[in-house]
């Protein structure tokens, strides 16, 4: 990986000023929450004010988002990698290794980690930059379980034995197509592990088709399909789990 540049490109948080949430883009977000049934601890406003500084910061110099108004950041970040937050809970307990792959600004990875933190969290990312960025993100989170890492998933045996088929959840957002995604967590899950996959209103039609296609050959099954709507009005996204097989796919 190539030196960071010199002068005011920094990775790190505390150079960087606290951006406070609007009063009223604040209350938005926590209504919000309440109608998902997403708790909202004091300490979370907090939290994500850190995170969002830190990542405007550093978007000066370094692409990680096109989202950078604080109620889009709130709603299209943070909320929508919360609403999978009951599925988490579900599929996962204390301890569990829970994997963000792509994890590139850290959606879902740092809110889940927020909200979970008795999880043991990773989030990947291919470029070293990104993975870099993570490595200081994940220290506003009160997740002490929590590490970055720089690999593709395809590449797991050989750059990160340790996980190597040990994962317990792998998360996944804006990553590309579904059906591509199997080759790349075939060697992070453990069997009977799950994806979970936080896909778009496009999702469907042919995409849903050759994933479905996909995961079969590679020794996947679907397991749910959960549609969830940010705000009323909204264009409705669906949130896909896939459980690795027990066994290994035939073919």
């Amino acid at each position: 990986m190539r030196p960071l540049p010199a002068g005011p490109a920094s990775l790190t948080p505390d150079d960087y000023p606290v951006l406070a949430f609007p009063p009223g883009v604040w209350e938005r977000f926590a209504a919000a929450c309440r109608r998902a049934g997403i708790p909202l601890e004091p300490a979370a406003r907090q939290t994500l004010e850190r995170l969002y500084s830190h990542l405007i910061g550093v978007n000066t110099w370094l692409n990680l988002t096109r989202i950078t108004r604080p109620e889009d950041y709130l709603k299209l970040h943070v909320l929508d990698s919360l609403s999978c937050l009951p599925l988490v809970r579900e599929l996962t307990r204390a301890g569990d290794l829970c994997l963000d792959l792509g994890s590139g600004a850290g959606y879902p990875g740092l809110p889940l980690m927020t909200w979970l933190p008795d999880r043991r969290w990773v989030l990947v990312d291919s470029r070293g930059r990104k993975a870099a960025f993570l490595r200081e993100a994940l220290t506003l989170t009160p997740c002490p379980r929590a590490e970055a890492a720089a690999f593709r998933g395809r590449e797991a045996h050989a750059s990160r034995p340790d996980l190597a088929r040990r994962c317990d959840l792998v998360t996944a957002r804006a990553v590309g197509k579904a059906a591509d995604l199997f080759v790349e967590t075939t060697g992070l899950l453990r069997p009977g592990g799950s994806l979970l996959l936080l896909e778009g209103p496009t999702f469907g039609g042919g995409e849903r088709r050759a994933a479905l296609r996909a995961a079969g050959s590679a020794g996947f099954t679907l397991r749910r399909e959960v549609p969830v709507t940010l705000e009323e009005g909204d264009p409705e996204r669906l949130l896909v789990v896939f459980t690795r097989s027990t066994a290994p796919a035939r073919g």
